[in-house]
């Protein structure tokens, strides 16, 4: 993997000193760095961020910033009708979850991202098979719970 795409609720946990996922967000984001690993920030994942927090305080110098644009918008069209024909999922997972990360996996697509990194790997899991069905694309989840060591199959 040589690139990957932060979830909110990662980024949320990696300035939030007082979170019990505060160490393994930090332990991450230090791995990315030292393995090179391109860094990636959305807009969408800024916007929803600002909800709480000024996006000032964001490691900014240290992702690429990407903006939704247009093609990001059709594709993520694309994957929500792909879920919209599986109404239980959607009705489960809730709709204005499932069309955030849509545009969040439209963005992973159309850049050939290969990692994502969220604390909400079962959910992004369910809602993600039928578009990996339907697309054809695959990534790397990370599921931000696990520590690093275990991440890496180190015992310590």
């Amino acid at each position: 993997m040589n690139s990957i795409l932060l979830d909110t609720s990662f980024c949320i946990r990696l300035l939030k000193s007082n979170d019990d996922l505060h160490q393994n967000a930090k332990d991450y984001f230090k791995y990315f760095l030292e393995k090179k690993i391109e860094i990636y920030l959305s807009t969408i994942v800024i916007a929803e961020y600002s909800v709480k927090d000024t996006p000032a305080n964001l490691p900014l110098e240290f992702v690429k910033i990407i903006p939704f644009d247009f093609f990001d918008g059709k594709t993520a069209g694309e994957f929500h009708s792909v879920l919209l024909e599986n109404k239980e999922l959607v009705k489960e997972i809730g709709r204005d979850i499932v069309k955030d990360d849509c545009k969040l996996i439209a963005q992973i697509f159309n850049r050939g991202i290969q990692g994502y990194i969220t604390k909400d790997r079962q959910s992004f899991s369910k809602f993600f098979a039928p578009i990996h069905a339907s697309k054809g694309f695959s990534i790397e989840l990370l599921d931000m719970e696990i520590p690093l060591n275990v991440f890496k199959g180190e015992l310590f």
